[in-house]
């Protein structure tokens, strides 16, 4: 339980981070990784699909999907278990990532917090 709030408060250290400066570093995904690594080691394997599923996206895109965003699928999708909860999360992600980005037409769009969102949402419901 503490563990999972601890994993919760870096996510939304992450989400800031990204909003703020459009980056999402290395270190802080290493830390997620052992925060995270105490919990759900189980399911990393399954996470695995979930960054084959944006690197294909990612190729799809021709590259607009930023690489800390393709690592960050890793960690969001560890919580879950199963690919269908997955293929959710990427789902709600891109819903209200697209939703973002028709109300306020940015240049460039911090999508941690979506990834995020959708993780939390699917793991909620």
């Amino acid at each position: 339980m503490w563990i999972d709030l601890l994993v919760l408060i870096y996510f939304l250290w992450i989400a800031y981070y990204d909003c703020r400066f459009h980056l999402i570093r290395n270190i802080d995904l290493v830390l997620l990784l052992l925060i995270q690594s105490l919990v759900y080691l189980g399911n990393f394997l399954i996470a695995l699909s979930a960054i084959s599923i944006y690197l294909l996206l990612n190729l799809l895109a021709k590259g607009k999907i930023g690489a800390g965003d393709v690592k960050l699928s890793f960690f969001c999708a560890t919580p879950l278990g199963s690919l269908s909860e997955i293929l959710n999360s990427i789902s709600i992600a891109w819903i209200a990532g697209g939703l973002f980005a028709l109300t306020r037409r940015p240049q460039a769009i911090p999508f941690a917090p979506f990834m995020i969102f959708g993780t939390y949402m699917v793991k909620i419901l």
